[in-house]
């Protein structure tokens, strides 16, 4: 691709002018410095609270350490946003900010994907799979090493609307273009696809979740009455283990609704051959706000956490008649199910 000819185009051409991409990036640079402080700030609550010794916790702080450097990228947009864009310098800095994008977006799919699919199984079948960590980290960064070199060895990295990433469009002179199939196909392969059925794999998962402890609550609340006093105690850990588990189903549910706003756009921007103001603010606001609500919602975590108190380590024993999830018996006649407490 002629990356000179596609920054001529952007600057020129494009529907947005040089006003609006400099409002977009404002919002972007300022948005992700607070991102940034509010990523910077939940790692801190949990290094202090000492709960990284908790896998769940640094499953959580990966995806906020994974936001937060995504921040300095969306930062990096910002400070370049005075340059001239014909200039090698700008050009360089470009191709390696978007191979930086790339690589937190995917990482940051991959992690949340993980978090989910560890909480689900942990939920729904009581499995403890904190073996698995290796995986869930080496995954997670080589597979998005691996995506994110792609598009730079087919040199579909430029700018694209506002900021630098595989470019949608090819410039043919004179104000004219064409749809750039290559990096289109790239976007939607290497991220929006993939990205799009992982979320909603997550989002059908959050609601079985959901269901499933629904469903124990009931169930403790029936035995509770009529055995009166004898279940008690396990159901007031219950309520002690969902005040674990409910902020952490929000982690999903936020990456879910930030990346909609980001892939209405790509399908617009794919479709008209242009780009919009409104749908690309909408983007970069949703984009740099991922930060601050991951982060936000690790240190209501923790602070939900250090308030309920440390939940006690997941042990299972199990026969044919009963199982003990952490001190909570859960009958597997189906007379009552109890929540294992963990972590």
């Amino acid at each position: 691709m002629d990356v000179h000819s596609t920054w001529k185009y952007e600057n020129n051409c494009n529907a947005l002018s040089i006003r609006d991409k400099n409002k977009i990036l404002c919002v972007s640079g300022g948005v992700a410095i607070l991102s940034g402080l509010c990523c910077i700030l939940a790692l801190a609550a949990v290094t202090i609270k000492r709960l990284y010794k908790k896998v769940i916790y640094r499953l959580a702080m990966y995806q906020v350490t994974a936001a937060l450097l995504q921040s300095f990228v969306l930062v990096f947009d910002f400070v370049l946003i005075d340059y001239n864009e014909e200039e090698l310098y700008y050009q360089v800095s470009c191709k390696y900010t978007a191979v930086m994008a790339q690589f937190l977006l995917v990482m940051n799919v991959l992690f949340i994907s993980w978090l989910t699919f560890h909480l689900f199984a942990f939920v729904v079948f009581f499995k403890d799979l904190n073996r698995l960590e290796w995986l869930y980290i080496s995954s997670s960064v080589l597979i998005p090493l691996l995506i994110a070199c792609i598009p730079f060895i087919t040199d579909s990295y430029g700018v694209v609307g506002a900021w630098c990433y595989i470019t949608s469009l090819k410039d043919e002179g004179n104000c004219t273009t064409r749809p750039d199939v290559v990096g289109i196909t790239e976007q939607f392969t290497l991220y929006y696809g993939p990205a799009a059925f992982l979320f909603t794999v997550n989002m059908i998962a959050i609601v079985v979740m959901t269901v499933t402890m629904a469903c124990r609550t009931c169930t403790l609340k029936q035995v509770d009455r009529e055995t009166q006093t004898l279940y008690s105690e396990d159901s007031n850990q219950y309520v002690k283990a969902l005040k674990q588990i409910l902020p952490l189903v929000a982690y999903p549910i936020i990456h879910f609704l930030l990346f909609l706003a980001a892939f209405v756009n790509r399908i617009y921007t794919a479709k008209e051959g242009t780009a919009a103001f409104g749908f690309t603010l909408a983007h970069t606001a949703a984009q740099s706000l991922r930060g601050f609500f991951i982060g936000l919602s690790l240190i209501v975590h923790v602070a939900v956490s250090v308030k309920s108190g440390s939940l006690r380590n997941f042990k299972s024993k199990s026969d044919h008649n009963d199982a003990t999830y952490g001190g909570v018996t859960a009958h597997t006649s189906g007379a009552i199910t109890a929540f294992p407490l963990a972590y």
